[in-house]
């Protein structure tokens, strides 16, 4: 990659090696400077979708607070100014930059830190290579569901980067360093958008979610904590969903649903395998195609059986994604996605891949709430 071309940080979260989270982190340890951050904003951050072939931006959107830092090294200013996750950042980079590990422990979630190994790992690694990559700046933060992100950009003799410095916020309003990040899908969901071609990282006019996405939303809802439980700047999920059966503005797309599965459904019952993946990605339909050729009669019955008890039930509309909840005999909620073809047709997406984004739908408050007796009836309307 040539000098000063964006590249998306590599560390994945929690479990990434201890070089890759240190990559992330130490080359914030560079620059001087006074500086100050604008007050935060109400932004709504589009969901993106992982499919086989090509990251999807949806129309759901997170409701999250930005904060947007317009001077160079901000982090070095003593102004007493700063908020409690801005001191927490600079108390953790001047930590870093003495090799100083019991500031180190005593600035990091006492969670994380209660596994000393494992910390000790992390704090060498800091300390050894904190000279490896140059900070160019800290331009924004997020703030939502008790966590602070603080995104970084950083200079290597070969790309730019950008990575996110993480934060909990405590129960004394305190905030705890938390050096392997955080798996709330909320979390996940800001740093795919912040990667994203279209997210703050990679543009500098990034694509937050339209007036009019917003306002087509029809429900809301938390991700990250149960309804009513307190959090430190929660975050709502707006999304469009309805019943299959419900007639309205959404009869149109739900007809269509229920022609493709019905569709997939004969030619599955008639043995018509080419007829059933056309309705699949050319990545998805690629690869069934190719089993179907090597399994045997025994599990291709298997795998047919369990797609035809597949009764479609809600949808959530986030065009171009389609997410459908569907009930087995046992009334086992299983889920389908979609995307939209040029022509409208719908192709069953990620039919055997498997992404972070069904950490959001499924498993989690969404999975929860469509497995209810009545479907998404705990989900707050607009």
């Amino acid at each position: 990659m040539r000098p000063g071309v964006y590249k998306k940080h590599s560390l994945l979260g929690v479990g990434s090696s201890v070089v890759a989270s240190m990559l992330a982190f130490v080359v914030l340890l560079l620059g001087a400077g006074t500086a100050g951050a604008e007050d935060g904003r109400t932004v709504y951050v589009p969901v993106t979708f992982h499919a086989e072939a090509q990251d999807i931006r949806t129309s759901a959107c997170l409701q999250v607070e930005e904060h947007v830092y317009t001077q160079p090294s901000w982090w070095e200013d003593s102004s007493s100014s700063a908020t409690a996750a801005e001191r927490a950042l600079k108390g953790v980079l001047a930590a870093i930059r003495r090799k100083d590990r019991a500031a180190l422990l005593s600035l990091t979630d006492p969670k994380e830190g209660s596994d000393t190994k494992r910390f000790d790992e992390q704090a060498a690694a800091f300390f050894q290579q904190f000279e490896a990559l140059e900070i160019i700046g800290v331009p924004r933060a997020y703030t939502f569901d008790g966590l602070a992100v603080f995104y970084g950009r950083f200079r290597s003799p070969q790309h730019m980067l950008f990575a996110p410095l993480v934060f909990a916020h405590e129960n004394d309003g305190t905030f705890g360093f938390l050096p392997t990040r955080t798996d709330k899908p909320t979390y996940h969901i800001v740093d795919d958008w912040f990667n994203a071609p279209w997210g703050a990282g990679p543009s500098s006019k990034p694509a937050y979610c339209s007036d009019a996405e917003v306002k087509r939303a029809s429900d809301r809802m938390s991700l990250a904590v149960p309804a009513g439980t307190p959090v430190w700047h929660p975050s709502q999920l707006l999304f469009a969903g309805s019943p299959l059966e419900k007639t309205g503005e959404q009869s149109a797309l739900a007809a269509k649903v229920k022609s493709t599965v019905d569709e997939m459904r004969a030619a599955l019952t008639a043995d018509k395998i080419d007829d059933f993946v056309k309705h699949m990605t050319p990545e998805g339909g690629g690869r069934l195609k190719q089993w179907f050729t090597t399994a045997d009669e025994t599990d291709r019955t298997r795998y047919r059986t369990s797609f035809l008890q597949q009764q479609p039930f809600y949808f959530l509309d986030l065009s171009p994604l389609i997410v459908v909840y569907t009930k087995l005999q046992d009334d086992t909620v299983q889920v389908m996605y979609f995307t939209a073809k040029n022509d409208n047709a719908l192709l069953w997406t990620n039919s055997s891949h498997v992404t972070v984004s069904d950490k959001i739908f499924k498993r989690g408050p969404l999975y929860n709430a469509a497995s209810l007796p009545r479907p998404f009836s705990n989900v707050a309307t607009k």
